[in-house]
């Protein structure tokens, strides 16, 4: 319903989502009040025209504009209502670096707009929006509705409850490498010094210097920087000479020289997670946390919407026609 609210972007700006004068006069109609404050139909009516524009897929109807309907504009309604009184709150809040933040923010969006757009929108605009998005996320903040807190235990049931959907289908391997590419119509003496190369980077290794700091040093990969780190890789993945070292490699051993398409390669198996394992609970948590903090926010800010309206002068008027 409202999680949008926290999340508005300037292009709604650029569309008129904020503004309140619509030239046509309809939009000129209060449709409702919260706690004496307006809302016009043309703020509906452009809610429902952002939100069509935002769905992927939408077709648009020949008349190049969405249909509105009265379900439409009460749903609009609803949120505009909600946006109003979160807005409202949010103003209440001690919050003494609110002016200073809003017009940094305001510049920000001012500079990242073209002549073209800051020509249909007013520096008033921009500065209302800006407000209006600050106060409204300030206050879905203070209120735990923007990333709803999961504790461990509500974490680790839920994994208990589904590991066994996440039963491997292949194994897998978690490896990094360090990589000296292969050169095009390289000649023997370069041929050599690549292999040279890559006997010191596994000597070093050999010797126990970090495999990180070998890799930072050594590889011409993209990701020597991380050390060298692929992450986890299943059969497929890598050139068939890589994945059999690496599909028969004990954790922490270091590899031979693997000759592949695209060079020379030492390797380290970090991890073994055999076909039929279960991810441990720490490769899934972070997952797990983000997926029921979202399904807590879906009914979370509904159920405080419901709260605040009770005790919130509202008046609602003829919406529909």
């Amino acid at each position: 319903m409202l999680v949008a609210i926290a999340v508005l972007s300037p292009q709604s700006l650029i569309a008129g989502s904020v503004d309140k004068s619509a030239p046509e006069k309809s939009g000129k109609t209060i449709v409702a009040t919260v706690n004496g404050s307006p809302i016009f139909r043309g703020q509906l009516e452009k809610r429902i025209k952002e939100s069509t524009r935002n769905v992927k897929g939408f077709s648009k109807p020949k008349s190049d504009q969405p249909q509105i309907t009265d379900a439409g504009l009460n749903a609009a309604l609803n949120e505009a209502i909600a946006a109003e009184l979160f807005y409202q709150g949010g103003k209440k809040l001690d919050l003494p670096d609110a002016a200073a933040k809003i017009t940094q923010e305001a510049t920000r969006i001012k500079a990242s707009l073209t002549d073209e757009q800051l020509k249909n929108i007013s520096d008033e605009d921009i500065n209302e929006y800006v407000q209006r998005r600050f106060y409204i996320r300030k206050y879905m903040a203070a209120n735990d509705l923007i990333d709803p807190k999961v504790s461990e235990e509500e974490v680790r049931a839920y994994y208990e409850k589904t590991k066994q959907g996440y039963v491997r289908k292949v194994p897998a391997v978690r490896v990094r490498h360090i990589l000296i590419k292969n050169k095009k119509s390289a000649s023997v003496d370069e041929q050599k010094e690549m292999r040279k190369k890559i006997d010191q980077a596994r000597q070093l290794l050999l010797d126990g210097k970090d495999f990180s700091d070998v890799a930072r040093e050594y590889s011409e990969d993209v990701n020597a920087n991380s050390g060298g780190e692929l992450g986890y890789i299943e059969p497929g993945f890598m050139p068939p000479e890589f994945e059999s070292e690496a599909f028969s490699l004990k954790p922490r051993v270091i590899s031979k020289v693997v000759e592949t398409k695209y060079g020379h390669h030492v390797l380290e198996v970090l991890d073994i997670r055999p076909k039929g394992s279960i991810p441990p609970y720490g490769s899934l948590r972070a997952f797990f946390e983000k997926y029921l903090s979202g399904e807590l926010k879906v009914k979370k800010v509904p159920a405080h919407v419901q709260v605040i309206r009770k005790s919130a002068d509202i008046k609602i008027f003829a919406v529909d026609g």
